[in-house]
């Protein structure tokens, strides 16, 4: 068979003519029949040129390029996926309260509350790493578990936020009570 000049299809030039002509594809005519997938596998072609690639040699031959199936998602699968969004966006403002609330409380000169903010530290080390575990199997947990976690979470940031600047005894001591229950639920959930 003899060998065409394949850089006249739009989207291929001398390096990718020289590709597919050493995966055995000389003329336009095998490349009109060369099927999409194995062009997508031909090495620094990829799947979005293959398809450029399909699409002008249809031109080529006056046909009309093929349009892909529009896939459409269920309300139920975006309504999982806007949960999912939901939820990691909710850990991520989770973990700036808690270190926003660690700044202010700190009690910067003042020994009668170093022991709460001590406390106050422990305890939200280990709910950030609980968070973290949270994160990586935060596939396996139902919907129902993870808007009950949204739900708390946002119930600990608020309370995170009414903490007040000024570090007080009743402060640490509810604080860090919000943190030790949902830390509890996190643990539940993980188990």
């Amino acid at each position: 068979m003899k060998k065409d000049d394949l850089t006249q299809v739009k989207n291929i030039g001398p390096s990718r003519m020289k590709l597919l002509n050493d995966s055995g594809i000389t003329t336009i005519k095998q490349l009109d029949e060369t099927p999409q997938e194995k062009l997508s596998q031909i090495e620094s072609i990829g799947g979005h040129y293959a398809k450029l690639i399909k699409d002008a040699v249809s031109e080529y031959y006056g046909k009309k390029p093929e349009k892909l199936a529009v896939t459409s998602t269920s309300g139920k699968e975006k309504k999982v996926v806007d949960i999912n969004r939901n939820l990691r966006k909710k850990i991520k403002s989770l973990n700036k309260c808690l270190k926003q609330a660690r700044e202010d409380l700190k009690p910067l000169g003042k020994k009668k509350y170093l022991g709460a903010y001590i406390d106050f530290k422990k305890r939200s080390n280990t709910l950030k790493s609980r968070l973290k575990e949270l994160v990586q199997i935060e596939g396996r947990l139902s919907q129902k578990v993870k808007k009950k976690i949204t739900k708390n979470v946002d119930t600990l940031n608020l309370t995170l936020k009414m903490a007040g600047k000024k570090p007080k005894k009743k402060n640490y001591k509810k604080i860090a009570q919000g943190i030790k229950s949902f830390s509890k639920k996190l643990r539940d959930t993980s188990s």
